[in-house]
């Protein structure tokens, strides 16, 4: 539970820092138990209350997922 809780914090920072500067992040997460990788994410909004980012990719399609499901989140520089 402790290192799932550091990776929470770990990938709320990534994302808050990214949302803060407008960067582009690269995100992978869990979507019905497979790894899904989103490359050139924009961060819109973190609800920390219900534990949910919303992102929007490039092509403007926007989706909702939890943080506790992102696997590896990245900024690109």
């Amino acid at each position: 539970m402790y290192n799932l809780m550091d990776d929470i914090l770990e990938h709320s920072i990534v994302l808050a820092d990214a949302l803060k500067r407008n960067w582009s992040i690269e995100i992978v997460f869990l979507k019905n138990n497979h790894h899904m990788r989103y490359k050139y994410v924009v961060p819109v909004f973190i609800d920390y209350e219900k534990q949910i980012v919303q992102l929007q990719r490039f092509d403007e399609r926007i989706f909702d997922i939890n943080i506790e499901d992102i696997v590896f989140c990245e900024v690109m520089i």
